[in-house]
């Protein structure tokens, strides 16, 4: 066999130890094949008559082997006495340049890449393996082959893989003392093979057999005798009355073996259960003796009432675990009902919203297109009066240039010189670094906040959106806007009506625009809003629109936004794409009567301290906290003034990170009841 580069050599004899005559084996042919000598230690440790698929083969230089290392070859007829015999059989009989060749050197050497041990069986080349089982049985199946097979046909499909063994003469024997069960197998696949004279098979790949089954595999004629033999024996037993109904022969028969058979006979009849439920005697037999049997009643009576019970509870258990997973199934389902009933009455709500200010809207709309038609009227009657005028004054001086030409008097005319006054531009005072420290304490006795809370407030005003949370947010909100930007700060109160960041910039009484404008003209120094109730409209419209305008430039990057978050009254919930800006902070303390006094403008820290930033990086990546988020809080800690300890910093910053992962993976946190789920 050679396909795919890979042959099946046989080991024909072992050299001086370490070298391996080998030959070619081919389909029906036990020694038709090459000649090789190899020193390949695998095939040389497998021994002789070991059969092997080889890969790889390579030409190697010719052995040398002093004579005095050369053993006799193994087919030698003075050898040994069992030499002698096998040299007798026929089956033994090798080719002349067999035994010529059995010396190293004279044959070519090769080694391999890969070699593999392969499996052989053995297979009678006549008769159905009953003869097969018959010298098993005695010891005396001799097998052309000094090692062991695997495997020995015993049947059609049938082939016998263990319980059995070999002499050292060769034979092979059964090791179980009878043929009525004896565990045979299968092969569940179709591995390639090479059939050999006298009944030799070399499975070319690996055989894959299927579990053993016991297998009664006496002749038919000693099965039957047998199953006679126990017909008689049960009709000695018992005479049964006329009309006896057909039963299950098994069954009773291992009813029956419990009171009339030994141990040693039972494993007879569960062999022979198979053969007597087929004899009509049984039918005859087997009811009147089961009838008579007072205990076999009362263990067919306890069998039947356990099996009720047991089916009962069954039932039971079944019905109770279906009903708990409908139980909850039906909760879950009510859960999402309410959810879903909430997200209606929010949409209404804001169904409501949007139609009220579409309305005001539309009602805008009009009154400013009458009044730019308005405008453009009298534009229009203006240009045209201004026309005629021209046109009246260009007549009359047509009509002088066409009169006698009149000297006209000499006017000196006065020319009076206005005193222009140099317009006065007000001074800007900035607060120093003592007035700023002055001013955070104020804040943080005046809304309850601490300094670091403050700092934290100031450091991400121009980054993201902290939100002071509570029901005096909205002062405490205002206390800081003005603390830094003074009279230039903005202050917005949000409400339903203020659905777009135009609605917001009209409010002439917030200062929005005027604050904006500010900031552009001073962009060295912080301006501020405070955006006040911020739940109390859709901030979602406008919230996102203002932190990403001001990020890439399109409003000033010094406007630093305060929002405050009320705890009462008819609020809106904001979504998670607004909810990411936002920065809440709850005040700890209880806040006291006060304001902080505005002391002067507050300069844009753009830097950060290097210093200050690699502590914190330290203390937040100890903490857990990594990437991007860890990130913008050292950036913003490194803002913040030298003299608040960044400790207390880290804390504040790790229960926003803490936030914002509760609001993504939708987990509950105790800032929600400010944010979410709060439709009035």
């Amino acid at each position: 066999m050679a396909a795919s580069g890979k042959s099946v050599y046989r080991v024909r004899q072992i050299v001086a130890h370490d070298v391996a005559v080998i030959a070619e084996v081919k389909d029906g042919e036990i020694f038709g094949g090459r000649m090789r000598e190899t020193r390949d230690p695998r095939i040389i440790l497998g021994g002789v008559d070991s059969f092997w698929l080889v890969s790889g083969e390579k030409k190697e230089s010719k052995l040398a082997i002093n004579r005095e290392e050369v053993s006799l070859p193994a087919f030698v007829a003075s050898i040994s006495r069992t030499a002698t015999s096998i040299r007798a059989s026929s089956m033994f009989d090798l080719q002349k340049t067999a035994n010529g060749s059995s010396e190293p050197g004279k044959l070519d050497a090769v080694s391999f890449s890969a070699a593999t041990r392969l499996c052989v069986g053995y297979a009678a080349t006549a008769g159905d393996g009953r003869d097969v089982l018959s010298e098993l049985s005695k010891g005396t199946l001799e097998i052309p082959l000094e090692t062991a097979v695997s495997a020995i046909k015993v049947g059609a499909d049938d082939w016998l893989t263990s319980d059995f063994e070999s002499s050292s003469s060769g034979r092979h024997r059964l090791r179980l003392p009878s043929l009525r069960s004896v565990p045979v197998s299968r092969l569940e696949n179709r591995p390639e093979t090479i059939s050999l004279p006298h009944g030799l098979v070399v499975f070319v790949a690996q055989p894959k057999w299927s579990e053993p089954r016991a297998a009664d595999l006496r002749p038919e004629e000693e099965v039957l005798h047998s199953v006679e033999g126990w017909i008689s024996r049960l009709k000695s037993l018992v005479a049964l009355p006329d009309g006896a109904g057909s039963m299950d022969a098994s069954t009773l028969l291992r009813l029956i073996a419990d009171r009339t058979v030994s141990d040693e006979e039972k494993s007879e009849l569960a062999v022979l259960s198979g053969h007597l439920a087929g004899r009509s005697e049984l039918s005859e037999i087997l009811p009147s003796i089961l009838g008579s049997a007072h205990e076999f009643r009362e263990k067919l009576a306890a069998f039947e009432a356990s099996e009720k019970t047991r089916l009962r509870t069954e039932i039971e258990g079944q019905l109770r675990r279906e009903m708990e997973a409908e139980s909850t199934r039906l909760a879950t389902m009510r859960s999402e009902l309410s959810e879903c009933e909430m997200r209606l009455a929010a949409a209404a709500h804001r169904e409501g919203l949007l139609k009220a200010e579409t309305e005001k809207l539309d009602e805008t709309l009009r009154q400013r297109i009458e009044s730019a038609a308005g405008g453009m009227i009298e534009a229009s009657v203006r240009e045209t009066s201004i026309i005629r005028e021209e046109v009246a004054r260009l007549r009359d001086e047509m009509a002088q240039m066409a009169a006698p030409a009149v000297a006209p008097p000499i006017i000196e005319p006065a020319v009076a010189r206005e005193q222009t006054k140099p317009e006065v531009t007000p001074v800007r005072l900035t607060a120093s670094e003592t007035q700023r420290q002055t001013t955070l304490k104020e804040l943080a006795v005046a809304t309850g906040l601490t300094a670091a809370q403050i700092s934290t407030v100031l450091a991400t005003s121009t980054q993201a959106v902290p939100v002071l949370v509570g029901n005096e947010a909205s002062s405490a909100a205002i206390d800081i806007a003005t603390a830094i930007a003074g009279e230039a700060a903005a202050v917005v109160f949000c409400d339903p009506t203020k659905v777009s960041l135009a609605d917001l910039l009209i409010d002439e009484q917030s200062g929005l625009q005027a604050a904006i404008n500010d900031c552009r003209n001073h962009p060295d120094t912080l301006g501020a809003v405070a955006l006040c109730n911020l739940t109390s409209g859709p901030c979602e419209y406008w919230l996102p629109q203002i932190v990403e305008m001001r990020r890439v430039g399109r409003l000033p990057r010094n406007l630093a936004v305060i929002a405050s978050a009320a705890a009462d009254g008819s609020r809106i919930s904001v979504p998670n794409a607004a909810l990411r800006h936002l920065f809440p902070l709850l005040p700890s303390n209880t806040s006291r009567p006060g304001t902080a006094a505005f002391a002067g403008t507050w300069p844009v820290t753009t830097e950060p301290d290097q210093e200050r930033m690699g502590e914190a990086v330290g203390m937040l990546v100890d903490r857990g906290l990594e990437g991007s988020s860890m990130q913008n809080a050292a950036r913003a800690m490194a803002r913040t003034p030298s003299w608040v300890n960044i400790p207390d910093l880290v804390e504040i910053f790790i229960t926003h990170s803490e936030w914002l992962a509760a609001v993504t993976a939708g987990k509950d946190h105790q800032y929600n009841e400010y944010f979410r789920n709060i439709e009035g």
